[in-house]
């Protein structure tokens, strides 16, 4: 029930899709690339695949450097320690990997003469050392899915970040990688403006320009530009078809704004460029076209990634609402069904909404009765659909009125403007249950009900005007409120009595269909006339209309007898 930030309007003259951008299969991303991809365990499986290749002091440094971007910085020193002995004399570069696991574990005791030592040892003049520890202090934004947050968030200190990677920008000025950092730097500082200066340089000084994009394109999503931040992404897109992470962020941000359609197309664009076979990314490309109401393409991306997707329940959730949608009641019961079965804890409304509609759908009363009784489950959390209507709507067909009053009143507490079709059913329904019987058996009326069908037949009414039943049972319900001739003296259903005949007047197969309710018509206003306006002209005119019609009626017949021709 998903629910999400109203923003679409923002977006409304972006295109889905960059023009002339032709999609192409890249060569397998670097580690570097994985990790800022969020794909951590490939990243992992890669860097380790390189230092036992090449062990180096490089090759240690990065694969502890890649165990402490993923938040595992005891794994992390595990590497660096084995790098130590390999680091150049006055360059301690695994250990100062080493120190910071201590600094993101707030183990300042061991931290701070660690970090002091390497310093030292550097001279304090080693631009990578300089760099390595501010970028520290900026606890390793990472971005992903709109966000842009530190792994280590305790450690962030932004003036000891920018100290140490201005320190390291004056030794190597070049170093495009310095001024990325201090980009974030700046930006946790709350200098947008700065931060973007820093990444520009980073593009002129030769840094990947897509990276960059996106990261400035993070940057105003998070300032909530969302028009800025696509334009960035778009230009990370343009500086290369194949970077990924670009795809994967207007992906999310289309998702966010609801605009789901253009949310399906660019996550496929994403998994075409990436070859992500994740279960997460492949649950989201089949989410997000559900969402764009694509169902078919939401089960064929499951069924095509069952190997991948293993055993995750949340296939046959997804499966589930699909079918529901798809109006395969049957299909959809035994998805959610093993859903429930196997996740029971992450049961949510919109399950038992899918799941009840499907039940709804099918044609067993038992089954209708389930249904009802998995929507009244889910109707109070749903704040976007009116699941109350649909429940009205089954009890009004099994002719259960107080039930479907009750969910049309839940409907409106909870916020739901009744649509036609409601008004129309409360106004039966209540007109229904204005004929009561009391102790003895005795027929009563109900004004009460009779008041609450009329109001929301007038409303029904306004609607729909050329809808005969509603005109009909307002006449009725003004009829049947008080005795016949208090009924017929107060005029209150004479207006909505001549405009049924009226409606009908031309339509012999509806005038055969109503005959009862017309000849109880041609009564009222036939009396009318006589107790009330004393128009005997009126009056006769009435009753020749009405033998016309039926001139077999015996009610009718009577009247037209002398010499009382009363009702």
């Amino acid at each position: 029930m998903k629910t999400h930030v109203q923003l679409a309007m923002v977006l409304a003259t972006l295109t889905a899709a960059p023009a002339g951008i032709a999609l192409a299969q890249t060569t397998p991303p670097d580690a570097n690339t994985l990790l800022n991809l969020g794909r951590f365990d490939e990243a992992k499986q890669l860097l380790l695949k390189n230092v036992q290749q090449n062990p180096s002091a490089q090759t240690y440094f990065e694969t502890g450097y890649g165990y402490l971007r993923t938040g595992q910085p005891d794994s992390a020193r595990i590497w660096f320690e084995k790098g130590i002995p390999m680091d150049e004399k006055r360059v301690p570069l695994n250990q100062t990997g080493a120190a910071l696991t201590y600094l993101v574990k707030q183990d300042t005791a061991n931290a701070k003469p660690k970090l002091d030592e390497v310093v030292s040892k550097s001279k304090g003049k080693n631009a990578e050392i300089l760099y390595r520890i501010g970028e520290a202090y900026t606890g390793y934004l990472t971005p992903g899915n709109g966000s842009i947050k530190p792994i280590y968030p305790r450690i962030v200190n932004t003036a000891k970040a920018i100290d140490f990677l201005n320190r390291a920008a004056d030794r190597d000025k070049k170093n495009p990688a310095i001024q990325l950092a201090l980009g974030d730097a700046y930006y946790q500082n709350r200098d947008a403006g700065t931060a973007v200066s820093r990444y520009e340089s980073a593009i002129e000084l030769g840094m990947n320009p897509s990276r960059v994009y996106q990261r400035i394109g993070d940057i105003y999503w998070q300032g909530r530009n969302l028009n800025l931040a696509v334009e960035n992404y778009k230009k990370a897109i343009e500086a290369n078809p194949n970077y990924a992470p670009a795809y994967n962020q207007l992906a999310e941000l289309y998702f966010l704004v609801n605009r789901y359609k253009e949310a399906a197309s660019y996550i496929d664009q994403y998994e075409n460029v990436s070859n992500d076979k994740r279960q997460e990314s492949l649950l989201r490309q089949a989410q997000f076209h559900f969402l764009a109401k694509d169902y078919q393409r939401a089960i064929s991306l499951i069924d095509s990634n069952r190997t991948a997707l293993g055993q995750n329940p949340i296939v046959y959730r997804i499966e589930g609402w699909a079918y529901s949608s798809l109006k395969q009641p049957q299909k959809a019961i035994e998805n959610l069904n093993t859903f429930l079965e196997k996740a029971p804890q992450k049961a949510m409304p919109d399950d038992y909404k899918y799941l009840g509609q499907a039940y709804l759908a099918t044609e067993a009363t038992d089954d209708d009765s389930l249904g009802v009784l998995y929507l009244e489950k889910a109707a109070p959390a749903d704040t976007s659909e009116n699941l109350y209507s649909d429940i009205a709507r089954y009890y009004y067909r099994a002719k259960k009125h107080p039930e479907a009053v009750a969910a049309l009143d839940s409907a409106a507490k909870h916020g739901f403007k009744a649509d036609v079709q409601d008004l129309f059913r409360y106004g039966m329904s209540n007109y229904t249950l204005g004929f009561q019987r009391d102790s003895l058996g005795k027929l009563t009326r109900d004004t009460v009900r009779f008041a609450l069908a009329d109001s929301a037949l007038a409303l029904a009414q306004q609607g729909s005007p050329d809808y005969a039943p509603t005109v009909l049972y307002r006449a009725k319900a003004n009829y049947y409120a008080y005795a016949p001739e208090e009924a017929v003296r107060n005029g209150k259903a004479k207006p909505y009595f001549e405009q049924f005949i009226n409606m009908i007047a031309d339509k012999p197969e509806e005038r055969t269909r109503y005959k009862n309710d017309l000849v109880l018509a041609f009564k009222y206003l036939i009396s009318f006339n006589e107790l009330v306006t004393k128009d005997e002209a009126a009056r006769n005119e009435w009753l020749q209309k009405g033998l016309t019609w039926f001139p077999d009626n015996k009610d009718l017949v009577a009247i037209a007898t002398p010499p009382s021709g009363s009702q």
